[in-house]
């Protein structure tokens, strides 16, 4: 039965046990996420899976840039050490953007509906601080910046 999508696209399965059209059981798998991008990168050199590293998780796509820029930059004989501070603040920025997501869609799905506007006030802050370093309007668009920030 599925996709479930409990906090984002298709991360849960449900396996079912059918008796004709009765349940009679069922088992959670979690942690469905990637998409076969281990496979992808296999074919394509450094520069060309830097959007893919985005695509993998799209409510905070800079967290994952956070350590392939790293080690993108250790493995070519750069220092990691330098600008690591400006990108450890704007991945904080965004898991909290995140988690305000997760709180504000939570809240919704048991009924509350006040805590998706304040959650989503706040987010909207976090991204205009996106937009003024970045340069992107939201952060689904930051990996179009992607190499102003990495070359700090």
């Amino acid at each position: 039965m599925g996709p479930q999508h409990p906090s984002t696209h298709g991360v849960l399965r449900v396996k079912l046990k059918l008796d004709g059209e009765r349940v009679i059981g069922s088992e959670c798998v979690i942690g469905y996420l990637h998409r076969g991008v281990e496979k992808i990168a296999e074919n394509r050199t450094y520069q060309q899976f830097a959007p893919y590293v985005d695509r993998m998780d799209y409510v905070a796509a800079v967290s994952n840039g956070l350590g392939y820029a790293s080690d993108r930059k250790t493995i070519g004989g750069g220092s990691a050490a330098a600008g690591s501070l400006i990108r450890t603040i704007l991945t904080e920025l965004q898991r909290i953007a995140s988690h305000l997501l997760w709180l504000g869609t939570h809240a919704l799905d048991i009924g509350a509906l006040t805590p998706l506007f304040y959650c989503f006030r706040e987010r909207e802050e976090i991204l205009k601080s996106w937009k003024s370093i970045a340069g992107a309007p939201d952060h689904a668009r930051v990996s179009n910046r992607r190499v102003a920030i990495r070359s700090l």
